[in-house]
């Protein structure tokens, strides 16, 4: 099943798009931190991101992973587990949705904007 998940308004959408890049171009591996993983999900699925009250676009799901790391933009060290995506975001025509902190389980499926 489809999640969804919320980047802190803390991290303007700027910052976040060269995090995206370099995910995009396979450099980069990003993680979501949770306090458990989501158990009808699985690797293959999309994770929708939400900013500032929209549903911005979309990653698959490359992963699920419980090993601590550093982050390589920030160099803050993080431990716990992380919904990891890696590869394209596909954009999707902005739509509003309401913050909340860690995932959500998401059943409708937004096409995205590009082909």
């Amino acid at each position: 099943m489809d999640i969804i998940i919320t980047i802190p308004k803390s991290t303007s959408w700027e910052e976040y798009q060269k995090e995206l890049d370099l995910a995009e171009n396979g450099e980069y591996v990003l993680n979501y931190q949770c306090r458990y993983f989501p158990r009808h999900t699985k690797t293959g699925e999309r994770c929708y991101v939400a900013h500032e009250g929209k549903i911005k676009g979309f990653m698959i799901i490359s992963g699920f992973s419980s090993k601590p790391f550093t982050c390589t933009t920030t160099g803050k060290k993080y431990k716990g587990n992380f919904i990891q995506r890696t590869g394209k975001f596909y954009k999707v025509e902005e739509k509003p949705f309401r913050s909340f902190r860690s995932f959500r389980y998401f059943g409708i499926s937004i096409n995205s904007v590009e082909q």
